[in-house]
């Protein structure tokens, strides 16, 4: 197999450099549905959700980037990607030097799910460093305090698995597509294939997390990126992300993050 060593269509936006690590926003610009060419990372680093959502195979494990999961890529590590319906992929890519390490960088490919209230300090963080704000902690002392200090899981393989992948992307497409009908666990269930049950108890197995929790997740992250790209209209986005009201969104900001989603909008289109 011929690897490709950043090859991917992409914009690059710079948000921060040191001499130790560099923060850039990435768009990428292919939004086929096919697996793409096999590519290299010249340099360790770890990908952060921004909006939308990127499947992921690394060395025969797939991995779903959607609007709550990091990932580890180090150098010398084969990986695709294929674009999932849904926005367009936007990410926060943090990299270091090839000699070099990032906070909890682990030789093999490891994701992360990210808590409510660590991808609301990585929004105002991201933000920060776009208004080129001095004082700023750095980035990778963020990344220390945010991300586990063991390395997680390799992601599964095998038939649970593909399941619990299959749940993900239905949960992770239904979330970002606004025009959606509501759906249910019962929903999730059927487009993976299998009893609710069985897949509450592998979803857990696979993920660490319950099937209400990862839905809580997903949607906490989706209305994070809408009130960060201007959302006015409290009331409407509870709706399309299957609230029974904009106080029960609230109660979920202020149980989960910290903020009501008045607050977080305000503190993101600074």
């Amino acid at each position: 197999m011929r690897f490709i060593v950043e090859a991917m269509p992409q914009d690059r936006t710079l948000l921060q450099q040191t001499a130790t690590f560099r923060v850039e926003r990435v768009l990428l610009r292919s939004a086929s549905p096919q697996w793409s060419a096999a590519y290299e990372v010249a340099s360790p680093r770890i990908v952060l959700p921004s909006s939308g959502n990127t499947a992921f195979r690394v060395a025969g494990h797939s991995v779903l980037l959607d609007g709550l999961t990091a990932l580890s890529l180090p150098t010398g590590l084969p990986y695709q990607m294929k674009h999932v319906a849904g926005a367009t992929r936007a990410s926060i890519v943090v990299s270091a030097p090839p000699a070099a390490a990032l906070p909890h960088g682990p030789t093999a490919c490891v994701a992360w799910s990210l808590a409510p209230r660590a991808l609301w300090l990585l929004r105002r963080h991201w933000r920060a460093l776009a208004r080129g704000d001095d004082g700023l902690e750095p980035t990778q002392a963020l990344l220390r305090l945010l991300l586990p200090p063991s390395a997680p899981a390799t992601p599964g393989r095998g038939r649970s698995a593909g399941a619990v992948q299959r749940a993900q992307h239905f949960m992770a497409e239904r979330t970002a597509d606004t025009q959606a009908a509501h759906w249910t666990l019962n929903d999730v269930a059927d487009a993976a294939c299998c009893s609710l049950f069985h897949l509450a108890r592998c979803f857990r197995q696979h993920t660490g997390l319950s099937l209400h929790g990862y839905r809580q997740r997903l949607r906490l992250a989706a209305a994070l990126q809408r009130l960060e790209e201007g959302e006015r209209d409290l009331a409407a986005l509870a709706h399309e992300l299957g609230y029974s009201s904009q106080s029960h969104l609230g109660s979920a900001f202020v149980r989960e993050i910290g903020v009501t989603p008045a607050q977080a909008r305000r503190a993101l289109a600074q």
